[in-house]
């Protein structure tokens, strides 16, 4: 059962005898040690935050960082002040290396210490170090731990420094006085602050999500809507914060994908199922966090696109979005999440909030409606069910949506080559030179692609057989035919077990050729048991 909060509020209950919450922080640097005692730290030191864990059992704050760093941040008043409450805990991680993003050499840290949460069977609250987040959110982490849920999850998307700090400054949520780790003091804000700060301080990323603008992205994370007359946003996302993790609950635990992504990968899914107990936040009132970005880290344009802004962007934004749910980036717990409206308000819901969220809800069902679950219920009440009359059923619509996915991956496709032309230029000359890595990458790639053909292929191939009696196709001297099942479906079961392996999703490919091997012995076991003219050699009936 996935939940989410707003109509129903959750009891409050006694967490004194909670299992230990582990915090825990993966960073390494001067700059992002500063973001940690400057920000994080004092947000997290507001008075509902980790000092309602006061009096609580062995609650560690992890910190996975350099030597270096260590020996700083132990120096700083705001550590001093943080070990009143939980004990802080160093795991030691090497600066990352030269030829490896931060992102992937963050798994390092997670790995370890999701690892230790894991055997001490913790909750695992994950932070970074650019992170602020609003008074109360651990409370409320506390509540829904007491409340029996595995994990929560928060929308988590990018903020841009600069103009995040000026607002910040303009509502008097933070002072431009001395730096903060010299004052050891904890800084208090709401939700609804950092909402108003926020709002006015999007990353370019952030805001290419914006579904009505005509800069709409080419590969969405999240969608989100203005509210008209309000200071606020109605969120549908994909990328979300796993800000509780229960280690009680994970049975075998997989760190796999923290060798080459991050915790924003499929780790979540991986470990605790396809929202089983999950809480998915979903009014900044109760809890909300901004980390940000330089505005030029990786910026994105905003220069109006001539298609998107036409009368036929709504299907170009609709493909491209059908396209990026497909493309086996989000695991089917976010696919199935990206349907629960996030509420982002910095002041009293007004009349133009049910507006906006039902205008959403229509966008999402005409374009993505086969795609949401008919049975999510959110505190108890049924959510709206995807499938408006019998349009979905009908075998006109099913082609109307498969021809929008279809130019949603075209322009996904091209839009990627023309951004990265100047990189995949470059890896090609590696690969050309000798470059062992950049020609491995290379031949992932195309392989990935080349059996994800094949394999879509032999599977309308086997279609065409079972319903129209095969196809043949001469060409020249050369007969091309299809007549019989057996050859594309075999071909389609290896091309989609090369994929996933092309995808090192090698346990998955693994149990796929398992799962087929005894379909296989037990289908020939029952065949002899019954003495079947199939099992006997030349005895196949014609």
């Amino acid at each position: 059962m996935i939940n989410r909060v707003g109509e129903t509020a959750v009891p409050e209950r006694p967490w004194q005898n909670l299992r230990p919450f582990y915090f825990i922080v993966v960073f390494w640097g001067e700059r992002f040690r500063n973001y940690l005692v400057d920000f994080c730290l004092p947000t997290m030191l507001s008075p509902n935050n980790i000092p309602v864990l006061e009096g609580g059992r062995g609650h560690k704050f992890i910190f996975c960082t350099t030597a270096e760093d260590w020996h700083a941040l132990c120096e700083t008043r705001i550590f001093g002040l943080l070990r009143e409450y939980v004990e802080p805990y160093h795991i030691e991680i090497p600066v990352a290396p030269a030829d490896r993003s931060g992102c992937e050499h963050m798994g390092i840290g997670h790995k370890l210490a999701s690892q230790m949460a894991y055997c001490d069977k913790a909750y695992g609250i994950f932070i970074t170090p650019d992170l602020m987040v609003s008074n109360g959110t651990v409370k409320a982490l506390a509540r829904h731990a007491v409340s029996g849920y595995k994990v929560v999850l928060t929308a988590a998307l990018r903020f841009g420094e600069e103009p995040l700090f000026e607002n910040l400054h303009a509502i008097g949520a933070i002072s431009n006085g001395p730096r903060l780790r010299e004052l050891g003091q904890p800084i208090t804000i709401t939700g609804r602050q950092l909402v108003a700060a926020g709002l006015r301080s999007f990353h370019s990323e952030t805001q290419r999500y914006e579904w009505e603008a005509p800069y709409f992205t080419n590969f969405p994370a999240a969608c989100w809507w203005r509210v008209a007359g309000e200071d606020g946003i109605v969120l549908h996302s994909l990328s979300w914060a796993p800000f509780l993790c229960d280690y009680a609950a994970v049975q075998n635990h997989d760190t796999s994908v923290m060798d080459t992504w991050t915790m924003d990968g499929d780790y979540i899914h991986r470990n605790f199922g396809d929202g089983t107990d999950v809480y998915v936040v979903t009014d900044s009132d109760e809890i909300m966090l901004v980390s940000w970005a330089p505005l030029s880290d990786r910026p994105e344009s905003l220069a109006p696109n001539p298609f998107k802004g036409s009368r036929a962007g709504e299907i170009i934004k609709a493909g491209i979005l059908r396209a990026a749910l497909f493309s086996g980036v989000f695991d089917c717990l976010k696919q199935r999440i990206l349907f629960t409206p996030v509420r982002w308000h910095a002041q009293e819901l007004g009349p133009g909030w049910e507006a906006t969220e039902a205008k959403a809800a229509r966008v999402l069902r005409r374009y993505l409606g086969d795609l949401e679950p008919n049975d999510s219920v959110y505190n108890g009440q049924k959510q709206c069910q995807s499938r408006v009359g019998a349009w979905h059923d009908k075998k006109s619509e099913r082609l109307y949506l498969g021809a929008v996915a279809t130019i949603g991956r075209i322009w996904i496709v091209i839009a990627v080559i023309y951004r990265y032309r100047e990189r995949a230029g470059q890896r090609l000359n590696q690969a050309i030179h000798g470059d062992r890595d950049a020609f491995g990458r290379i031949l992932r790639a195309s392989l990935k692609r080349f059996f994800l053909v094949a394999t879509i292929a032999f599977a309308l191939d086997a279609v065409w057989v079972l319903f129209f009696h095969g196809f043949k196709v001469k060409v020249g001297t050369w007969v091309i035919s299809s007549a019989t099942i057996e050859f594309p479906v075999l071909a389609f079961l290896a091309s989609f077990i090369a994929f996933l392996v092309v995808q090192r999703k090698r346990k998955e490919a693994a149990l796929m050729v398992t799962s087929i091997a005894l379909a296989c012995l037990v289908g020939e076991g029952v065949l002899r048991i019954v003495e079947h003219p199939w099992e006997k050699p030349g005895k196949m009936p014609l």
